[in-house]
């Protein structure tokens, strides 16, 4: 099993960012936290403008001549063909096709980026590492080097240009130095929109990732925060809800293939590359229809629950955990879990956790026929 902690061995980096953005630093099952006292952000505060500091994502490097072809054989996605200005969703398996971690991945002309939660970072190093052998490939675990935050709204964009840097769309990736220090380079990734939870609702929220060197975080944060509604990360982890996209934290190593959890739905498996650790596993779950479980999106009020609270029907067995939750903008919580998609698709007993029901939503996209 991939080892790892809810909260990373030495947080003082995290800690030393988030009081850098004026905000409280705290750990949950997610990781370090950016906390903010104030009211939850609202929906319409985030669509006009807002940045968040997210301590709970770290980074992984790969560097060397064979990085590249390295990474091809590791992960659930194309790395020989993924274009150098695009970021992809990849997984790291077992090799019996359980995930151990999930990334979104770029390149730049010296190195190959993962982006992952951070108290998955060290091990997922620890693990690839393993794996290096002769292969010319140096892997790095940089969460403590960079600063991730997280931009959206009607403003986002306004603010990176008037920073002199690119606004790529959706899963486009950009590079370009932060002022006048060819050094410091920042890195912009675009998000697939999310709409609003309400109803009625259709609006678009764009989003961006922005990457750039630990030292620059105070100087620019300063700058963005001046034309943008500051949030804590939990306002930012609710985005990725209600995209759809969960993550592999500590709680739920290894007890999910991909399909689990729709990666395949949203481009993070390739079914035409080589093989890697698990693939046989989940490729026998795609070609034989045999993916019978699938992650959904929820309304839950009352307090978020943690990742792998399993979800009740009328049965005392669970029919299903949480993979991803929090706070919603109207209330409550959101979240993405997991269960069998028959259940799911012909309704049936109420699904709950603990005394308080589950209201199930629409995902963002269409899963599959199997699921």
């Amino acid at each position: 099993m991939l080892a790892a902690t809810p909260a990373i061995a030495d947080d003082s980096a995290a800690r030393s960012a988030v009081e850098t953005s004026g905000a409280r630093f705290d750990t949950d099952a997610y990781g370090p936290q950016a906390a903010r006292d104030a009211a939850a952000a609202g929906f319409e505060q985030l669509l006009s403008g807002a940045v968040a500091l997210l301590p709970d994502h770290g980074l992984v490097s790969l560097t060397g001549d064979d990085r590249v072809r390295f990474l091809h054989s590791m992960t659930t996605n194309d790395v020989e063909r993924q274009p150098a200005s695009q970021a992809r969703w990849h997984g790291l398996c077992t090799p019996k096709g359980r995930l151990l971690a999930t990334m979104l991945a770029w390149r730049d002309p010296a190195a190959i980026w993962l982006l992952l939660p951070r108290p998955q970072a060290e091990a997922v190093r620890k693990r690839l590492s393993m794996y290096v052998l002769r292969a010319k490939v140096k892997v790095e675990d940089r969460s403590d080097a960079h600063a991730v935050l997280g931009l959206c709204g009607e403003r986002a964009g306004e603010a990176l240009a008037a920073l002199g840097l690119p606004v790529p769309a959706a899963f486009e990736v950009a590079q370009a130095a932060l002022g006048t220090d060819p050094e410091a380079q920042a890195t912009v990734v675009g998000l697939a929109p999310i709409g609003s939870s309400q109803a009625g609702d259709t609006a678009s929220l764009r989003r961006w990732l922005l990457v750039v060197p630990a030292a620059a975080l105070a100087a620019l944060w300063a700058r963005l925060a001046g034309s943008l509604h500051a949030v804590g990360s939990a306002a930012w982890r609710w985005t990725e809800v209600r995209s759809g996209v969960a993550r592999i934290v500590p709680a739920t190593v290894e007890r999910f293939v991909p399909q689990m959890i729709n990666f395949d739905t949203i481009g993070g498996v390739s079914f035409d590359k080589g093989c890697y650790p698990g693939q046989e596993i989940v490729a026998r779950s795609h070609y034989l229809g045999k993916v019978k479980r699938r992650v959904f999106l929820a309304h839950l009020d009352g307090a978020e629950p943690a990742p792998g609270t399993e979800i009740f029907a009328d049965a005392a067995d669970a029919v299903g955990v949480v993979a991803l939750a929090a706070p919603a903008p109207g209330g409550g919580t959101d979240l993405l879990f997991e269960a069998q998609a028959a259940a799911i698709a012909q309704g049936g007993a109420p699904l709950r956790i603990g005394d308080r029901p589950l209201r199930v939503e629409p995902l963002p996209y269409a899963l599959p026929a199997d699921g």
